[in-house]
C-alpha cells in the first residue's frame, strides 16, 4: 500500500458510510497500517517552507497550531502518525545560565555542585510528563527544585511566561519531590531501624534531558490548587545554537478512539490558546481534553486543570474544567 492515494481512498470508503453499523472504523484500521516510508532529507529540509500551509490545514493561532492527525494523516513533520493531533509551533534554543549548567554536570557526574546542590533522583507530581522518550533519557540526578515559578525563571534567565494564578506563596502543590542520591545524612536520634530519606517537595522543578555531556532541554514543571482544582503547568525549553525552526509536538496518537477538534482561546495578554475537544468518546478517558497549549517566545507551554476532589467518580462537568482552565490562561503575561 502506498502511504498517499491508497491510504486515503481506503480512509474515504471507511467513512463515508459502507460499513453497517454507526461505528467509525478508520481509527482500528489506521493502527495496523504499516508504516510510512522514511522521511528523506529533502522532506526535512523542506518543513521550515512548507510550513504555513501544514498549518492552515489545521488551526492557526497567534504563535501556535493545531492539526488533527486522523484530518490530515502522516504529514511531513509526523510520517508516521494518523491518529491524534500535533501542536506545531516556532521553537527557538536558548543558552542556560554557565554557572548552572556547569552544576547540572557536577551532579549528573554524582558530585556536589558549587552552590550545594546534591545529586538528586526526581519524582513528578500530578499528570503532566514527559513524553516516553524523554522519560528515558533524563539527565540523571541533575534535578532542580525551588521555592516559585519566580525563582526558577531568575536561576535559569530564560523569558518564561509568567502567571501569578501559578506563583503565590500559599501554593500548597508539590511539582516535583526529589530524593538524594547516594548521600544521605543520617539524623543523630537514628536508632538502628531502616532509615528511609524523606522526599523534598518543591512547587517548581527543572527536569533536563539528554545524553550528552549536557543536557539537550529542560522541562520546567510548577501547579497550584484553586478551589477543587489542581492546575499544572510544564514548559519544553531546547538548548542550544541552532536557528528558530517550525516544529510539531504529537500527543494522544497512540489513542486511536478518539478524534478531536481545536478552540481557539484569546488570552487576556494577547496571545492565543489551543484547547483540543475530544468529539468521539471522552468518557472512556475521563478530563483527557482537559489541557491547553500556547507558545511563547519560542517555547511551548501545557497547561492541565481537573479536579481534585472527586475521586474516580469524575462528577464535575467539562465545561466547569474549560472554564477554570481558561481563568488560568487569562493569567499569563
Amino acid at each position: 500500500m502506498t502511504n498517499d492515494r491508497d491510504e486515503e481512498f481506503l480512509r474515504t470508503k471507511l467513512t463515508d458510510g459502507l460499513h453497517p453499523a454507526e461505528v467509525d472504523l478508520w481509527p482500528a484500521v489506521a493502527e495496523a497500517l504499516p508504516n510510512a516510508r522514511p522521511a528523506w532529507p529533502w522532506r526535512r529540509i523542506a518543513l521550515c517552507l512548507a510550513a504555513p500551509l501544514l498549518i492552515a490545514a489545521g488551526v492557526l493561532a497567534g504563535s501556535a497550531g493545531f492539526t488533527n492527525l486522523r484530518e490530515n494523516p502522516r504529514p511531513s513533520f509526523a510520517p508516521e502518525a494518523n491518529t491524534g493531533y500535533a501542536i506545531t509551533y516556532e521553537r527557538q534554543y536558548f543558552t542556560l545560565d554557565s554557572d548552572l549548567l556547569a552544576g547540572l554536570a557536577a551532579n549528573h557526574n554524582g558530585e556536589i555542585s558549587a552552590d550545594g546542590w546534591l545529586p538528586m533522583h526526581c519524582g513528578i507530581n500530578g499528570f503532566l510528563h514527559l513524553p516516553d522518550e524523554d522519560e528515558m533519557n533524563r539527565y540523571s540526578r541533575a534535578v532542580r527544585g525551588y521555592d516559585s515559578w519566580g525563582k526558577l525563571t531568575a536561576a535559569t534567565d530564560l523569558p518564561l511566561a509568567q502567571n501569578a494564578l501559578l506563583d503565590t506563596e500559599a501554593n500548597n502543590f508539590a511539582a516535583v519531590s526529589l530524593y538524594p542520591s547516594g548521600m544521605i545524612e543520617i539524623p543523630e536520634e537514628y536508632d538502628g531501624r531502616p532509615y528511609t530519606p524523606k522526599a523534598q517537595e518543591y512547587p517548581a522543578g527543572l527536569i533536563p534531558v539528554g545524553r550528552g555531556e549536557t543536557p539537550d532541554k529542560l522541562y520546567l514543571r510548577t501547579g497550584a490548587r484553586h478551589g477543587i482544582y489542581d492546575v499544572e503547568m510544564m514548559a519544553v525549553v531546547y538548548l542550544g545554537d541552532a536557528a528558530p525552526e517550525t516544529v510539531a509536538q504529537l500527543y494522544r496518537q497512540k489513542s486511536a478512539g478518539l478524534t478531536w477538534e481545536c478552540e481557539s482561546y484569546p488570552m487576556a495578554n494577547g496571545n492565543t490558546a489551543l484547547i483540543p475537544h475530544c468529539t468521539s468518546n471522552p468518557n472512556s478517558m475521563p478530563y483527557v481534553q482537559s489541557s491547553a497549549y500556547f507558545a511563547q517566545d519560542g517555547i511551548l507551554y501545557q497547561v492541565y486543570c481537573r479536579p481534585h476532589t472527586d475521586g474516580l467518580d469524575y462528577s464535575v462537568k467539562q465545561e466547569d474544567i474549560w472554564a477554570e482552565l481558561k481563568v488560568v490562561l487569562n493569567g499569563f503575561t
